[in-house]
Order: structure tokens, then sequence, then C-alpha cells
């Protein structure tokens, strides 16, 4: 009895062994399985962008290399790039091809100097036709003039000199026939009240006629003054209009004939000037030579085609001042201002220049920025290439977060926040999605916007496997 206890104990000692065991590998599965993870907190950083490029290096002094239009490039000698000293040759015309403008130009100027001399010979002949018609206009309106003035003078002078209203009613007395045989009667030495009353009651109305009437024809002659005047103004304004056209006329003679002269004259002049650099290039047997030391920045042209009125060549000033050019992508440009610092190293020679000041920053055609600086004590030569590096402190935030811990999904952005939850496995910790608003970035850090997340949330940085939201994680074993 008593080994079958012990037995009994032996056998049950082994299962809690046996069960421990498998509750430890169970609980190292259970673990296993969880995705490892590395936790942060927002911390305050100041963010910084680098902004590369690549740039070449230009001169400010750049020279034209122009001979006229229409020549015939029979071979250009020199490729861009090229360094050239004065005299070399920078391409060549077709001389045979040159022979034939030569007197094309001559035939031109001959008949641009005979059209000049048609209206040298039609312009004296308008321009006597205008001065005839302008003594004529101002003759006639003189003599419109002359006989308004004439007119107003008499109705003015017949208004000064009418009678006043006193004597204009004497003169009607005496011939009113009526007011004389009253007048008479009343007057007698025996006239009776009767007669003197009808001669007063007649009297006070004549005088209210004679007073009517004698304003009626006062306004008349002042009336007729007035008109009088407006004629004459109007004829006064007829005189100054008429002859101001003839005016008008002669100058649009004068001018347009000196105008269509002038312009035949600089056509000739032109010409002239197209024929003696066709002779000079002539004289150079086609040959279009530099004139300066310099480098070949630009070639405008091509064998086998003509020159334009622009410039065939663009050279730069070996002497010239060097400036090193680069074009950023456009979303770059609020990032780079003038005075920012870039260093540039160059791809044919070991040269790196630290610190070169920014000048100018632009923005292109088609919407990049090309950023330019001012290059002093250098070996670099023009149309040398290079790289920029700009380092840009872009602002200093308080809730930022490293861009490993920054997810992505349907255009908006998120990072894991971790939670501590209690199980009958004790304390474990829980994944949760959480939206956040990026505001700013850089190769490093992302910015939040203020309030996304809290100093006491813990979120996220790397895990060793994907994680899935409301998912159990664990921390990585140092």
């Amino acid at each position: 009895m008593k080994k079958q206890k012990e037995r009994a104990v032996r056998y049950f000692a082994v299962f809690l062994v046996f069960m421990l065991i498998c509750t430890i590998v169970s609980r190292g599965i259970y673990a296993w399985q969880m995705p490892q993870v590395t936790l942060g907190t927002i911390d305050a950083n100041t963010l910084t962008r680098t902004i590369e490029a690549d740039g070449t290096i230009l001169t400010k002094e750049e020279v034209p290399v122009v001979t006229g239009a229409g020549f015939l490039v029979e071979k250009v000698c020199v490729v861009e790039g090229q360094k050239v000293e004065k005299g070399d040759v920078l391409f060549q015309v077709e001389r045979s091809d040159l022979e034939k403008l030569l007197q094309q130009a001559d035939m031109q100027i001959q008949a641009e100097e005979k059209k000049l001399a048609e209206l040298n010979a039609s312009g004296n002949s308008a321009i006597n036709r205008a001065s005839q018609d302008l003594k004529d206009a101002a003759a006639s309106a003189d003599g419109d003039v002359a006989r308004a003035q004439e007119a107003y003078q008499a109705a003015a002078a017949l208004r000064d000199s009418a009678p006043s209203e006193e004597e204009y009613k004497q003169k009607a007395y005496k011939q009113d026939a009526e007011y004389q045989s009253l007048y008479k009667a009343s007057q007698k030495k025996n006239a009776t009240k009767k007669e003197k009353e009808a001669f007063r009651s007649y009297k006070e109305s004549l005088d209210a006629r004679l007073s009517e009437s004698y304003a009626q024809e006062k306004q008349a002659l002042n009336d007729a003054v007035s008109e009088k005047e407006q004629a004459l103004r109007e004829a006064d304004k007829s005189r100054s209009d008429s002859v101001k056209q003839a005016q008008r006329t002669l100058e649009d003679a004068k001018t347009g004939d000196g105008g269509a002269k002038l312009e035949q004259q600089n056509q000739i002049q032109l010409l002239k000037e197209n024929r003696s650099g066709m002779l000079t290039l002539k004289q150079s047997e086609g040959k279009v030579v530099c004139s300066m030391s310099g480098y070949v920045s630009r070639i405008l042209v091509q064998a086998g085609e003509r020159t334009g009125d622009a410039s065939a060549m663009v050279l730069s000033n070996a002497d010239g001042e060097k400036l090193f050019q680069a074009v950023l992508p456009g979303e770059e440009k609020s990032y780079v201002t003038p005075n920012d610092k870039m260093n540039i190293s160059f791809s044919g020679s070991a040269e790196q220049l630290f610190g070169i000041p920014i000048e100018a920053v632009g923005e292109l055609a088609d919407g990049s920025c090309q950023v330019t600086g001012r290059l002093l004590n250098t070996t670099a030569q023009i149309g040398e290439t290079g790289k920029m590096e700009i380092d840009k402190e872009i602002g200093r935030y308080s809730c930022t977060i490293p861009l490993s811990a920054l997810h992505s999904q349907d255009n908006s952005d998120y990072v894991w926040i971790v939670e501590e939850k209690q199980t009958i496995l004790g304390t474990e910790l829980t994944a949760r999605k959480q939206k956040v608003k990026v505001i700013d970035r850089d190769e490093s850090y992302a910015a939040l916007e203020e309030g996304s997340l809290t100093e006491d949330e813990k979120f996220i940085v790397e895990s060793d496997k994907e994680i899935k939201d409301k998912a159990r994680v664990r921390l990585t074993e140092e």
C-alpha cells in the first residue's frame, strides 16, 4: 500500500512538471506569434531638409555672335562647351551663295533709292496743294467773320441809338391826334372838370400802351444784337475749325511725306549696312571668327541652314564672373531663399566649395525652380558640371515622430498607438490605429499638428511583423 502511494505521488509530480512544461511552451508559442515592437513618444525636433541638384558653371558675361540674316552655313567648326581663342573660326558660310546675296543686295538698294526719289517728287506736290487749301480756307473764313462782325455792329448801334422811354412817349404824344385834342381842351382857361378828367384818363391809358410797346421794341433790339453776336461767334468758330483742319491736312502732308521718306531712308541704310557686313564676310573668305577668348555657350545654327536675325552663337567670356546655376523641382522652391548657403562638388575634379550664398531664386516656365550662386576663387571652368547640396532648417516643432512610425493609407496618415490591457495572463499590450495630420517632414522625422498625440501616448516605431488593429504586441527584448 505504501509503495502504491509513493508511485501515485511520483506520477502526480511528473504530471505537474509536464503541465508546467506545456504551459511554458504554449506561452512561448503565443508570445512568438506576437509582433515584437519598439515604442516611442513624441519629441521636439528641428526639421532639416537636404536639397540636392545638378548644376553648371556659367558666366554673367555672354557675347552674341551676329552675322546678319540669310547666310547659308557651310560648316560649324566648334561644339558647345569648347574653349576658343580670339581669331578661331566658329563657322563658315557658303561663298558662292554669299556672292549671290551681294548681287541681290545691290539690286534691292537701287530699287529702294528709286522709290525714295519718287517719294520726294510726289511729296512736294501734295504739300503745295495743302498749303494753297489752307490759304483759301483762311481767306473764305475771314470774309464770313467780317460780314458777321458788320451785322453785329449795326444791330448794336441801332440798339444803342434807340430813344429813352420818355422820349418814345413824347414822340407818340405828338403823333396821337386824340391826345392832342384832349390836351388842348384840358388846358384852356374855362376847361371843365369833365374835360380835364377825360384827358387824364386817356393819358393813363395811352401811357400803359406805350410802355408795353416800348418794352417790346427794346426787347426786339436786344434780341437782334444777341442773334448777331451768336452768329459772329459761330463764324469765328467755323473759321478756327476750317483753318485748323486745313493746317492738319498740311501737317499730315508734310509728316506723311517726311515719315515715308524717313522710313525709306532707314530701309536703304539698313540694306547698305547688311551689304557692308557681306563684304566683310567675303573678305574673310566666308569665315566667322571669334573676337575674344572664351567658351561656346550655345550654337544656334547648323550646317545647311541659313542664319536668322538673332545671334548664330553665344560665347561666354573666359575672364567673366562665374556663376553656378542649378534647377530644382518646383516643390522645393518654398524651402530655398536668397542667402541660403550651398556646398558644391565637381564631377571633373576633387575641388569642393562650401558656404556659397544663393544670390537668386527664380521660377522657370515649366514651374521648376532655378537657383544661382556666384563663385569666387575657383579653378572650375565655365561649362563644367557639379552637384549642389543645401541643408536647410525648415522649422522647430514640439510634436515630431520618426518617419518609421508613420504609415499611410487612402491618402491619410496614421500611427499605431500601444495600450495596456489586463487579462488572465497578466498585462498585455494592444495596438490601435490612430489618424494624424502631418504638417511637415524631413528625411528622418515628421511634424504632426499640435494635439495629434499627447506626451503620454506611446506609438510603435519599429515592428518585426505586420500589425493589425486591436492586435496584441510585445516589446522587443533587449
